[in-house]
């Protein structure tokens, strides 16, 4: 006999397996493989994997995307599964393509304009700026005490090559003033005023304020914004109605060329930009200027335009205007330490040798370079629009009437007097808005379009793509979990193997 053969006895539920070695007996016992046998179909039965056929059969009839269950289904043909995979493929794709575009269009955040018109109980009165044609007095700039002003402005009387600078002292002149009296005068200018044809005005109903153009009176521009004139009713009847005199004997040979007014109408508070924006009116003619106000309302970043509204140093209301006309008197002021006298600011008036050596020659250079300032549009802004119609004036039959009246010929009527008119057309303004062409509220509409219309799927079929995906991954850890307790307990049960020893 083999001292190391192997014999098997039956013993019961278990088997003996029995060692013989020169009369030395080990007996070993094992386990019945029963209870492995039942846990491991225990295991098989608490988890499907969810990649296996079964599984993804019961999602594809239970879920709402559709199409899905002729892949999936055990009933369909191999052609019938392939046919749909591909349908699928080509849907999902469209879908993804259509996905693309809507959210690039949406990331360009596009913009759309709206125009309302709104009709209304009243409206406010603009302000109305009127600056004479010409600069400076000729009977102001021939007196000795014009000196300064015939520095300041060769043109007048001389040329620059002329002035001996060193022949001057300047520290003790008030510019300002000295440019405001050699102006044309409001108590000169505005020969008659009145308001809706029954409220009669003067010219101590205009405030002098020195503009782009110079020396200019505005109109209905109050301190405190209650007290802005209002208008009820339109037509010619119902506005500001003048006479006056352009003063043309007190011309000079100045920057502009012609005779008469320019006027500019816009809201309270905005700095008046009247040789840029600005319409001219002449003597010898009655002229009607019918108003329509307009609201411009702009979308901020990230829309195309970006509107912004920024604090202005030197104007009350931002515009655009005006924040470019910081940046060239800033840039002067930082070159020169001064401005010009028509520059806006509270800042020291240069003077006139500051002006030819430093003003001037900073300005050109600003021009020249094309400096960029960053000026974004306002997110609002009130427009006065005027239409601006004339007749001759005065009419022959009312002309002799004139004469007596105002003490002058005809000639000097003609040459040196008008009329205007400024009224508002209708009740009723216009409003110009941005508003977004492509909002999330569009986008969110159209992603459930397409995903409706290609694949009959929702927001909770997406609920239910997460909810299948998380149950397969806790499947798969639990189903690795048991695996390990399963070798962990074949590993227990061969260390714990009962062994029975006999000695000869």
């Amino acid at each position: 006999m083999n001292p190391w053969a192997w014999s098997t006895t039956n013993g019961g539920a278990d088997s003996i397996l029995t060692r013989h070695n020169s009369g030395n007996q080990f007996s070993v016992g094992l386990h019945d493989k029963a209870e492995e046998n039942k846990l491991r179909m225990k295991l098989k039965n608490r988890f499907k994997w969810i990649g296996g056929r079964k599984s993804w059969e019961d999602f594809g009839e239970t879920t709402s995307l559709h199409g899905l269950k002729y892949i999936t289904s055990s009933h369909s043909s191999g052609f019938r599964k392939l046919l749909w995979m591909c349908i699928m493929i080509a849907l999902f794709a469209w879908l993804i393509a259509g996905l693309t575009t809507n959210i690039l269009n949406f990331a360009a955040f596009p913009v759309a304009t709206v125009v309302t018109l709104n009709y209304v109980e009243n409206l406010s009165f603009p302000a109305i700026t009127i600056c004479n044609y010409n600069q400076w007095r000729a009977s102001y700039v021939k007196d000795t005490d014009a000196e300064l002003l015939r520095l300041m402005f060769p043109s007048l009387q001389t040329s620059e090559s002329d002035i001996d600078w060193s022949d001057y002292d300047f520290s003790d002149r008030n510019i300002t003033a000295d440019i405001i009296r050699g102006a044309h005068q409001k108590e000169n200018m505005i020969i008659d005023c009145m308001w809706k044809n029954i409220n009669p005005c003067t010219y101590q109903n205009f405030t002098m304020s020195i503009t782009d153009f110079g020396v200019c009176y505005t109109f209905n521009h109050p301190s405190d914004e209650k007290n802005i004139l209002m208008v009820k009713e339109t037509g010619s009847d119902y506005g500001l109605s003048l006479r006056l005199n352009v003063e043309q004997d007190e011309y000079l040979n100045g920057n502009n060329k012609g005779a008469g007014f320019k006027i500019l109408t816009h809201s309270q508070g905005v700095y008046p930009f009247v040789k840029q924006l600005g319409f001219a009116v002449s003597p010898g003619f009655e002229t009607l200027v019918s108003l329509k106000f307009t609201k411009l309302q702009n979308l901020p970043g990230p829309y195309e335009f970006q509107c912004l509204e920024k604090k202005l140093k030197y104007a009350a209301k931002y515009t655009v205007e005006a924040c470019q006309t910081e940046c060239r008197v800033d840039y002067i002021i930082g070159k020169c330490g001064c401005k010009n006298y028509n520059m806006p600011g509270n800042v020291r008036v240069c003077d006139p040798k500051e002006i030819h050596e430093c003003v001037k020659p900073a300005s050109a250079n600003y021009t020249r370079e094309g400096l960029v300032c960053h000026c974004p549009i306002p997110c609002l802004r009130e427009v006065y629009q005027s239409r601006v119609s004339s007749a001759f004036w005065p009419a022959q039959h009312i002309t002799k009437e004139l004469q007596v009246t105002l003490n002058r010929t005809e000639e000097h009527i003609r040459k040196n007097y008008l009329d205007i008119v400024i009224y508002f057309e209708e009740l009723s303004f216009e409003e110009i808005r941005q508003v977004a062409a492509y909002d999330a509220s569009t986008l969110q509409s159209d992603i459930g379009g397409y995903m409706g219309l290609l694949l009959g799927a929702s927001a909770i079929t997406v609920c239910e793509l997460i909810d299948f995906a998380i149950l397969n991954l806790v499947d798969r850890i639990k189903r690795r979990r048991e695996r390990k307790q399963t070798k962990l307990l074949e590993i227990k049960k061969n260390q714990q193997i009962p062994t029975s020893v006999s000695l000869a």
